[in-house]
């Protein structure tokens, strides 16, 4: 089945200067002129230029007259398709692009057009806002102004503390505490993930030199703290070295680190993350697959990579003393991460009673505000020792 186009005779007008705009056309073959509001030719295009487009984007009227120059067979793009793009673009991107339109417009036509329709009032304040903090975290990184905090893993059954996850925290001096859920999709986006991801890793194997201190050394489990890591984190060929670097300057053997990673991002980016990983297990870095549940992995990935712990999603664990689902989902993890010679991690405990459960059920390690919220490295030590007096962990 071919595909809808439009052929036009020479000397065809397609569109006047002033009118509405609706659609905007690609030229398949054949050519056009386009003609400002005074019939000046301002381009002469051929076949694969675009036009129409800009009275599409911000939804004003035509900026010029295109006429046929000879026979020309178009591909029509409607409004409705374009607006569904700009609709799914980051809005930094639409805020850009309407202020460029309105410069257009005013400079090159002479014309002002009120603005509609492709940016709302919020857009621009999300659109200030990104570029706001984009500043702000590159200058914070070059000044060494966001921190981690630690949250404490327990052993299930002996309670004794084995490690700590380690959290970035930004600490805004105007807007207060910044969460990671918005400032790493905007360092991802950036660039500025890379020296962000190598700032953690360096600060949490500093702090883990002092922070080892307090953890158990098991029979079967080394104590750890583990990072969190994204597929743009993995795609840096200084990972390696860098780790390596810091873990020897600090006298810290590879096996106490864990490179966290969710399942969508092992999902999403397989070949491009798994060499990384082989690479980091072979020279004994503990690799986690964090979120375990909501991503669908698959078999395969838990058997082709070099995962070492599981991670089950807080979502599961919260639930698991209400919803019987959920307390399957969990106890079947449990026992496919036991099967596959892996440590399991239960995330997102808040109560006893689910830590009683894990614990019945054979799981390893838990976490969650039921041990302690994630706190600065300086507050470790009080929390160990009010822990172990309550009877929370293990003296």
């Amino acid at each position: 089945m071919s595909l809808p186009r439009e052929t036009y005779p020479a000397e065809y007008t397609i569109f006047e200067y002033g009118t509405p705009g609706d659609c905007a056309y690609i030229i398949e073959s054949g050519s056009v002129r386009v003609s400002s509001y005074d019939n000046r030719c301002l381009a002469i295009l051929g076949p694969g230029a675009l036009f129409g487009e800009v009275a599409l984007l911000d939804q004003q009227v035509r900026t010029a007259t295109v006429r046929t120059i000879e026979e020309a067979v178009l591909i029509r793009i409607e409004r409705g398709h374009m607006e569904e793009l700009l609709r799914r673009t980051d809005p930094v991107i639409r805020h850009l692009l309407k202020i460029l339109l309105e410069r257009f417009r005013a400079n090159y036509l002479g014309i002002h057009p009120p603005a509609r329709n492709l940016n709302s009032h919020s857009d621009q304040l999300q659109a200030l806002r990104t570029l706001t903090l984009t500043r702000d975290l590159s200058y914070a990184l070059d000044n060494d102004k966001p921190t981690l905090y630690y949250q404490p893993v327990v052993d299930c059954v002996t309670h004794e503390l084995i490690g700590f996850e380690a959290l970035i925290r930004w600490p805004h001096p105007t807007q207060g505490m910044i969460m990671p859920n918005e400032f790493i999709g905007l360092a991802e986006k950036t660039g500025l993930i890379h020296p962000l991801g190598l700032w953690v890793l360096q600060r949490a194997i500093s702090d883990w030199a002092t922070l080892r201190q307090f953890c158990s050394q098991g029979p079967l489990m080394h104590p750890f703290v583990s990072v969190n890591v994204s597929a743009d984190e993995l795609s840096d060929p200084r990972l390696i070295d860098s780790i390596f670097v810091h873990l020897e300057a600090r006298g810290i053997p590879p096996h106490e680190l864990k490179i966290e990673l969710t399942e969508t991002v092992v999902i999403e980016n397989r070949e491009s993350v798994g060499d990384m990983l082989q690479a980091l297990a072979g020279r004994g870095i503990g690799i986690a697959l964090d979120d375990f549940g909501t991503g669908y992995a698959s078999m395969e990935y838990l058997r082709s990579l070099p995962i070492s712990t599981l991670k089950i999603d807080r979502s599961f664990v919260q639930d698991m003393t209400q919803i019987s689902s959920s307390d399957e989902i969990v106890h079947s993890a449990i026992r496919l991460g036991a099967s596959l010679g892996m440590t399991v991690v239960a995330e997102g405990v808040e109560n006893e009673a689910t830590a009683k459960r894990l614990g019945a059920f054979g799981c390893h390690l838990a976490q969650g505000f039921y041990y302690a919220e994630p706190m600065p490295a300086m507050e470790v030590a009080a929390w160990v020792a009010q822990a172990k007096r309550s009877g929370m962990l293990d003296r």
